[in-house]
């Protein structure tokens, strides 16, 4: 078994608990360091993020490091939380023996969530397990955006932004921008748009098999997509955006029974039985 340690940047604590792990995992399983951790060991297997390949990805920080770890490594993840919501991480700090003795014996299954490939004029610009976000690159200037579903226009419409979330994102920014929450196995979509300049508009919820296409109207129009948070990239008026279904889905470790207990846990805190 090969594992990885990958952690929120200039997080001194976070090595703390790679030592609590580093502890309960047995020998034999082989142990890669992120670089961010050479300030904290020493005669350790270090490797850049995106040089990152193993069985197991312990991403301890926050949800930025564990959309970070699926942007650039490759391997199943096992969020483990620093942060304040922490909506993708399996693992609060409080429990991190627990769960990696739960590990080591077995008691864990992997779940697949959808992933989003973003093309710009045809080629590759990256993925998205969450959302891709195309904004207007200056504050309080909107965009005049045109959707187009399989081929088909569909409107076109004034507005700072456009979301497409995954199920699994649609609990993140697009949840903000006023987007519904997908179940994670729905084969689905979320559009939501950020401050539309209409009150006619309402997030859809299109098949996974969809084919979007978005464009901006007008001359000179700068945008930038944004995908997880992570990766930038420059988009005008004279490019075309589509975004499609990957077919290689995001890995993930569970050891909880279903999505649900997780929606009450960081969502729904109040709610009671």
């Amino acid at each position: 078994m090969r594992v990885a340690y990958i952690v929120r940047k200039n997080c001194p604590r976070c090595s703390k608990i790679v030592e609590r792990i580093d502890a309960i995992l047995p020998d034999d399983w082989e142990r890669i360091y992120e670089d961010e951790l050479k300030a904290h060991f020493k005669d350790k297997e270090f490797r850049p993020l995106d040089e990152i390949n193993a069985d197991i990805l312990f991403t301890i920080g926050g949800d930025g490091t564990v959309l970070l770890a699926a942007q650039k490594a490759k391997g199943a993840i096992l969020g483990i939380n620093m942060g304040a919501l922490g909506f993708l991480s399996e693992v609060e700090i409080g429990r991190v023996e627990e769960t990696i003795f739960r590990i080591v014996r077995g008691e864990h299954r992997f779940v697949e969530f959808m992933k989003l490939e973003i093309r710009v004029n045809g080629e590759i610009a990256g993925f998205a397990m969450n959302e891709a976000t195309i904004h207007s690159n200056r504050v309080a200037k909107v965009r005049n955006f045109k959707l187009y579903l399989d081929g088909i226009f569909v409107e076109r419409t004034r507005a700072d932004g456009i979301i497409v979330a995954t199920p699994i994102g649609s609990t993140s920014y697009s949840l903000s921008a006023g987007g519904p929450i997908v179940m994670p196995a729905t084969e689905a979509m979320v559009i939501s748009y950020l401050a539309p300049v209409t009150l006619r508009i309402r997030p859809m919820v299109v098949p996974s098999s969809s084919i979007l296409e978005i464009a901006v109207a007008g001359q000179d129009q700068e945008c930038t997509i944004i995908l997880d948070g992570q990766k930038e990239i420059p988009f005008t008026s004279k490019d075309r955006v589509t975004i499609t279904r990957s077919n290689r889905p995001f890995r993930f470790i569970t050891i909880r029974r279903d999505f649900y207990s997780k929606l009450r846990e960081k969502l729904l805190k109040d709610v009671v039985n």
